[in-house]
């Protein structure tokens, strides 16, 4: 595969990873009523998963050049 190619599939994978993570995560504080210590637990694991998103974006828009 392309290397543009691979990067634009790679931001186009991780643009929907954050949509993705949003979505959890506001299921996980608002809609999820199991108890606190679940609600925490899926709260951190979310936070995770939007902050991976987040740097994986971030990596793949510094790599223009390579």
């Amino acid at each position: 595969m392309d290397k543009k190619k691979l990067r634009t599939l790679n931001l186009c994978l991780y643009g929907g990873a954050i949509v993705i993570s949003l979505i959890a995560l506001y299921t996980f504080i608002f809609v999820f009523d199991n108890g606190i210590g679940w609600k925490v637990f899926l709260i951190i694991v979310g936070v995770c998963w939007l902050l991976s998103a987040i740097s994986g974006f971030i990596k793949n828009l510094e790599n223009k050049d390579k």
